[in-house]
């Protein structure tokens, strides 16, 4: 089995809101918690960081973490 290192959960290659991020999350692992969208989204990035570029950033928000592919 071949793993893709950018994208081990092979979630779509596209921008995400932070609402639409944690929507695929929750479908994908099968989770129906009580957390907030952008708390589930900041976990699992902090775990995965090479998802970060994957998230549309608000525009008030000066710098841009880094990630594992930018």
């Amino acid at each position: 089995m071949i793993t893709n290192t950018n994208n081990p959960l092979e979630i779509e290659d596209k921008l995400y809101t932070v609402e639409e991020f944690a929507f695929v999350l929750r479908t994908k692992f099968g989770s129906n918690d009580s957390l907030p969208d952008s708390v589930l989204v900041d976990i699992f990035i902090k775990k995965y960081p090479m998802y970060s570029c994957k998230i549309k950033k608000h525009q008030n928000q000066a710098t841009q973490n880094s990630c594992g592919c930018c």
